[in-house]
Order: C-alpha cells, then sequence, then structure tokens
C-alpha cells in the first residue's frame, strides 16, 4: 500500500514538473511577442497561500499601452489573457485603471509599469509604493 502511495506522489510530482515547463514556455512565448510590439514591462506578485499575478505591458515610445496582458491564478493550468482596460492608457495611468477588489493585479500592474519607467529613464517609485 505504503509503495503505492508513493508512486501515485511520485507520479503527480513529475506532472507538477512537466505542467510548470509547459506554463514557463508559455510566458516566454508572450514576451517575446509583446517585446516586438514596443517597450516592455514585467510585474509579478505571488502571495504565499492563494493566488499570483504575472502582467505584461508593451508601451511605445511616448509611454502609451499598445498592448496588456495578465496571468492569474494558483494552478499550472493559468494562461495569459488580453488585459483590454489598460490599452491606449498611459503606463503611469495603468495601476490605478484597475478595480480596488483586484488588489495583487493592481501591484503587478503598478510594478510593470515601473520596470518600464526604469527602460524609459522615468521616475515612477512613487507610484509603485503607493500599491505596497
Amino acid at each position: 500500500m505504503w509503495v503505492k502511495l508513493l508512486l501515485i506522489a511520485g507520479f503527480m510530482w513529475v506532472l507538477q514538473g512537466v505542467m510548470t515547463y509547459f506554463q514557463i514556455k508559455n510566458f516566454q512565448i508572450e514576451l517575446k511577442k509583446m517585446k516586438k510590439k514596443g517597450i516592455t514591462g514585467v510585474g509579478s506578485v505571488k502571495n504565499v497561500f492563494g493566488s499570483g499575478a504575472i502582467v505584461i505591458l508593451s508601451v511605445d515610445e511616448n509611454g502609451r499601452i499598445i498592448e496588456a496582458r495578465k496571468m492569474m491564478g494558483v494552478s499550472v493550468f493559468a494562461r495569459f489573457t488580453p488585459l483590454p482596460e489598460l490599452k491606449d492608457l498611459y503606463y503611469w495611468e495603468a495601476a490605478g485603471a484597475i478595480d480596488n477588489s483586484k488588489k495583487i493585479l493592481m501591484k503587478a500592474v503598478a510594478i510593470a509599469a515601473d520596470s518600464i519607467s526604469k527602460k524609459m529613464k522615468i521616475d515612477c517609485s512613487a507610484l509603485t509604493e503607493t500599491f505596497y
């Protein structure tokens, strides 16, 4: 009986590793697509218990968001989905456009915006501190 339980646990562990690999590949593909569109910023927030969020923002040379994508969830089955409410906003306005009930998403957007500001040599640190 213990052998069967150990085999099942081992199989589940290997399966989780395989699924994690596919999730990482999905992230790499999405990031590559977004980098082709403009200046890219990535924001990532993970709770100890509960869901996490990853946001990728792509902006033009003026700081206007061309495309925004998010991945939220707890499991390895989460995939990127569009974040249309941020399209055509300036990246420094993006975190304020997210619904207050979605704190984890708001933090990820603020981190992505801060990442873009560093690439564009603009200080947005006060914006990021607001959402922590």
